[in-house]
């Protein structure tokens, strides 16, 4: 299964390192009519395409969220440009000359497709990702419970509650006014101290694994009771994990290095807006060499 490295030309000139998300290749059974107008088909593909074009923020969104509106864009570029080449518009110099902008963006988004993934391997993102894992530094982790609460008295209802064999997940399922973790039972999973804030993480840093706070805890967001479920020392993510992550990572740094190597064999000249002549930036002034 291939994946889809594209880079916008204008991030190139810049020297950005802009990786959209990679897109899975797909093949035509599975590219399907989403819409016609007057007869004529719209497929998923030209869909996904007006995604790829909103730039790498969106494309972290699911594609459901979007697609409506997507999908209406597409639909009425349809019916607009069917009036426009009925008009023979695609004869005009105007359109003539996006094109020709177009096809350039194009080429270099395959230009660096086809230069710069074929490069990066998976013995590269194993290499990489030992390299990364040698310089973790293990922190200490807890996995507590929690339940929290508006007012220090209810904060105290619950705790006798629990002092008398009453459930911790039951009771934060049913009064915890934290709804994420309470649809858990509490269960704010593992966390390292600089995660959460000092009260709170005072608290649970200094409680043994099966203790719990004696007294509720305060912070910002109420009043806490927290059970310490677990404690252990963090390890990095398994490779399969942060895979993604470290692929970008090696593309932004080959296209980089490729987008260097470009401008330092090709003689550039850059001009103001108004069509005068730049002036070079100043060099960097020399540190004085200490005098031994």
């Amino acid at each position: 299964m291939t994946k889809t490295l594209r880079v916008a030309t204008l991030a190139l000139a810049l020297g950005m390192l802009a990786l959209p998300a990679l897109a899975e290749d797909k093949a035509p059974a599975e590219d399907p009519i989403v819409a016609r107008v007057d007869g004529n088909e719209i497929h998923r593909s030209e869909v996904i395409r007006e995604l790829q074009n909103l730039g790498s923020q969106a494309q972290q969104l699911p594609p459901q969220t979007l697609y409506p509106q997507l999908l209406e864009k597409v639909i009425v570029t349809k019916l607009v440009s069917a009036k426009g080449y009925d008009e023979k518009l695609q004869s005009d110099d105007e359109v003539k000359d996006r094109l020709k902008a177009a096809e350039a963006q194009i080429v270099a988004d395959v230009y660096v497709h086809k230069t710069v993934q074929p490069k990066i391997t998976d013995a590269k993102i194993k290499e990489r990702y030992d390299e990364l894992a040698a310089k973790f530094k293990p922190e200490e982790e807890v996995r507590a419970r929690h339940i929290l609460v508006p007012t220090e008295a209810e904060a105290k209802e619950i705790l006798k509650k629990l002092k008398d064999g009453g459930d911790f997940a039951k009771l934060a399922m049913e009064s915890s006014k934290d709804s994420g973790s309470a649809k858990q039972g509490g269960d704010l999973g593992y966390f390292t101290k600089a995660t959460m804030v000092k009260p709170f993480a005072d608290a649970a840093f200094g409680m043994k694994v099966g203790e719990m706070t004696k007294e509720p805890v305060k912070t910002d967001f109420g009043y806490h009771i927290i059970k310490v479920e677990d404690r252990r020392k963090s390890s990095p993510p398994p490779l399969e994990e942060v895979k993604d992550q470290i692929t970008n990572q090696i593309g932004q740094e080959m296209v980089q290095k490729l987008v260097q190597d470009l401008q330092s064999k090709a003689k550039i000249e850059r001009f103001n807006i108004d069509g005068s002549p730049m002036k070079a930036p100043a060099p960097a002034p020399e540190k004085a060499s200490k005098k031994k």
